[in-house]
This record gives structure tokens, C-alpha cells and sequence, in this order.
């Protein structure tokens, strides 16, 4: 029996032993959260065209003007979600950070006053915003593949009905919207003829709808990871997602959800350190306290 007993505690701890590293779990939690959040901000590219493709089969006529940057930036991101899943961690990193060096040049351009370009500085910062948050994390990542295995086949399953979800809701306005045609003038004025009128609550419930299942269809992707990559997943995700509420908080309608008067640049930026810092900082601490006694070892 005692011989039965200090076999069991041997096994026990060379398990507890033989678990990867904080390191290697934060780095496996990285991989994960790369491809989710590659694969989704591919989908978000192709929003554009596809709403655009929707307008043209619909009335004949794109009804959207489509930016010049519309067709790399999808071009780009498509390529760097097939390297993804192609498990080309180097290419795919590279890709990323192409991807950065492109928004970074997009930005100058139209904050230098070029006349082709135009609009508020806070919703241009946007892209680069995604583009370095998924460079980031496909460089400093496990190898992609790694992520890759942990979500497992239904975690792919999820993330990929999370992609169409992303991309094909943007279809819903045209689909959804009343179109006239170019005949029907306006009685307040002739000159004006709405060809096609859409409610702004549809608009903006469509977004909040594609919202709230991208999320909710994303989190359930990873709850099958292991337990410990899972909740470094979290945490992370975690802050993204504080960073993310504080700049919408912070814009004003309609490029936020803030109807209160807007705070000023320095505070924003100061909100938009601490926000996502304390909510890793209580992920870090709540994952420190869970993982910080070996597992039970039986000693009869």
C-alpha cells in the first residue's frame, strides 16, 4: 500500500512538473488569440466589397464609394490568413507588419493635408490600430499552427461561421434597404431624388447584432482550449476588449457610442494605458492565484 502511495506521488508531480511553462502557456495563448484575431479583421476587410457587390446585384450601381485602399488592404489580409493556415508563421508575421508599414504610410498621407484624402484622425488611427495589434501577436506568438491545434476542429468551425458572419452582415443594408430608383424626386426638393433610404436604427442595429455574435461565436471558439492557455486567452482578449470600449467611449457620435461630451486627447490616452492595464493586471492576478499550488498528491 505505501508502495502504491509514493508511486502515485511520483506521478503526480512529474506531471506537475512536465506542464509548460508560464511563458509557453502565454505564448500558446498568443498564437490562439493571433488567428482568431487575423481571420476576423481578414473578414472585416471584405466587408466593403462585399456591401458594394450586394448594392451593384441589387440596383445596378455600387451606391457605395469604395477608397483606394479598399482592394490592397484585402488583398494583403487574405494573403496573410492563407500563410495562417498554411501554418507560415514567418510569412504570415511579415505580412502583418507589411500591413502596418502600408496604414502608417496611409495615415501620413491624409494627416499631411493631401486632398484626396480626408476625415477625423481618430477613425483613421483605426487600422493601424488592428494591423499592429495582429502583427504583434503573430510575432511574439508560438508558432501559428500551434494556435491552430489548440482551437481544435471546433473551435476552426466557430471562428470560420464568425468570419462569414463578419463579412456577409454587410450585405444586410443593401438587401434590407428601400430602393426607389433614380425616378422618384423629392416634393420638398425636386432637384434631390433619394434612389435608396435605409433607417439609421437599422443601420446601427445591424451593427450591434454583428457585433455581439462575432464576439459571442469568437469567446466559444476557444473554451475548448486547454484550461490554463484558456485563461491567458481571456486576459488578454480581456484588455483588448477594455482598450477597445475606451476609444469608443471616447469618440464622438457617429464614430463612437458616446453621446457625453468628449474628453480631451491627453485624458483619452491616458484612459486608453490604464483601462486595458487593469484588466490584465486582475487577469494576471487572478491566473497567478488559480495556478499557485501544485495539484493535490495522494499520500494513502
Amino acid at each position: 500500500m505505501r508502495n502504491r502511495a509514493a508511486g502515485l506521488r511520483v506521478q503526480a508531480t512529474m506531471r506537475y512538473l512536465d506542464q509548460p511553462s508560464s511563458r509557453a502557456r502565454w505564448a500558446d495563448a498568443a498564437a490562439v488569440l493571433a488567428v482568431v484575431v487575423t481571420v476576423i479583421l481578414t473578414a472585416r476587410q471584405l466587408r466593403p466589397l462585399a456591401e458594394a457587390a450586394t448594392f451593384l446585384a441589387r440596383t445596378g450601381e455600387s451606391m457605395v464609394a469604395l477608397p483606394a485602399s479598399t482592394w490592397p488592404r484585402a488583398a494583403v489580409w487574405v494573403a496573410i490568413s492563407v500563410a495562417v493556415f498554411a501554418r507560415w508563421r514567418t510569412v504570415a508575421a511579415l505580412g502583418a507588419w507589411a500591413a502596418v508599414l502600408y496604414e502608417i504610410v496611409e495615415l501620413a498621407m491624409r494627416v499631411n493635408g493631401d486632398p484626396r484624402y480626408g476625415g477625423a484622425l481618430d477613425l483613421l488611427v483605426w487600422p493601424l490600430l488592428r494591423a499592429v495589434a495582429a502583427a504583434l501577436l503573430l510575432t511574439v506568438s508560438a508558432p501559428v499552427g500551434r494556435g491552430l491545434d489548440l482551437l481544435g476542429r471546433s473551435g476552426r468551425w466557430l471562428l470560420a461561421v464568425a468570419t462569414a458572419v463578419t463579412t456577409l452582415t454587410a450585405t444586410a443594408i443593401p438587401l434590407l434597404g428601400e430602393y426607389h430608383g433614380p425616378s422618384l424626386a423629392d416634393v420638398i426638393d425636386p432637384g434631390f431624388q433619394p434612389i435608396f433610404i435605409v433607417s439609421s436604427r437599422l443601420a446601427d442595429a445591424v451593427g450591434a447584432v454583428t457585433l455581439a455574435v462575432v464576439l459571442v461565436l469568437a469567446m466559444t471558439a476557444v473554451i475548448g482550449v486547454d484550461r490554463a492557455v484558456r485563461r491567458r486567452v481571456l486576459a488578454l482578449a480581456g484588455a483588448g476588449a477594455a482598450g477597445f470600449a475606451v476609444i469608443q467611449l471616447g469618440l464622438p457620435l457617429p464614430f463612437g457610442v458616446s453621446s457625453v461630451p468628449v474628453p480631451s486627447g491627453p485624458t483619452r490616452a491616458v484612459l486608453l494605458v490604464i483601462g486595458p492595464g487593469l484588466v490584465l493586471g486582475a487577469g494576471l492576478i487572478l491566473i497567478r492565484f488559480s495556478e499557485r499550488r501544485p495539484p493535490t498528491i495522494p499520500t494513502a
